[in-house]
């Protein structure tokens, strides 16, 4: 399996960690010029390599919609994708009545990543200053706290980055990714619903074995704590961003 990874979502300290642990599957800076039934043929360096595969999964880099493209916003109120340029508090220039967030969005003196958490926090600010709006008062500059990055590399193996302070990786960081997403499902029915589909999936499908079954068993239970460790080291650090957030309104 090879993997390729996004440069400028990940920090750099991850993709490091990432690539000395995993140097055998993770191919970076390189140029794919052919991909056939059972192997990826790729340049890096000037030089040309082959990678055998037996899944070859492809992935691309997302393009401004029409919609936004189309809008009437002259070009230097735009950013180098035709993305459109806001102000700290989210507002159009030309257009202050109107909010843009997300990948679409270039705010004004920053750069953040084109990720989920920070379209949702971008949300929560827009949200605010429409009411902030109405209610006759100024619109607050946006603020996004970076939680960290979860990035997978293999059916059980992960690398965690905990607000770019630390990493964890292998089956630690595995944990902690597999909990974050329990932990961030919308509703405790999906949370318990997922949990139990996945539990079922690694014990009784993938740990245990009728011909060695006291062995896997405690395989099995060793799991079922280290699942329930990623789940609280999760939550924790979700408690600690919305103590951070309290503290910074405050």
């Amino acid at each position: 399996m090879a993997t390729s990874v996004c440069a400028s979502s990940v920090p750099e300290a991850l993709m490091e960690c990432a690539e000395k642990d995993h140097s055998d599957v993770i191919v970076l800076g390189a140029e794919a010029t052919a991909i056939r039934s059972n192997a990826i043929e790729y340049k890096r360096d000037g030089k040309s390599e082959t990678l055998p595969t037996y899944t070859t999964i492809w992935t691309a880099g997302t393009a401004t919609h029409p919609l936004i493209k189309d809008l009437a916003i002259p070009d230097e109120h735009r950013d180098k994708h035709s993305g459109l340029k806001v102000s700290k508090t989210l507002q159009l220039p030309d257009f202050p009545e109107v909010f843009a967030g997300g990948d679409c969005a270039a705010v004004e003196d920053s750069s953040f990543p084109p990720t989920a958490q920070v379209a949702y926090q971008q949300g929560a600010t827009i949200a605010q200053n429409l009411k902030a709006i109405a209610l006759g008062n100024d619109p607050k500059p946006v603020r996004v706290n970076i939680r960290g990055t979860l990035l997978k590399l293999g059916l059980n193996d992960a690398a965690a980055n905990i607000y770019n302070v630390f990493e964890v990786t292998g089956k630690a960081g595995h944990l902690i990714r597999q909990g974050t997403y329990l932990e961030l499902l919308p509703t405790p029915i999906h949370d318990f619903k997922a949990t139990v589909e996945w539990l079922d999936e690694e014990i009784f499908h993938r740990h245990l074995d009728p011909h060695d079954v006291g062995k896997k068993v405690v395989q099995a239970v060793e799991l079922v704590g280290g699942v329930a460790v990623g789940i609280l080291a999760a939550r924790k650090l979700l408690q600690i961003l919305g103590d951070d957030e309290k503290n910074k309104k405050s």
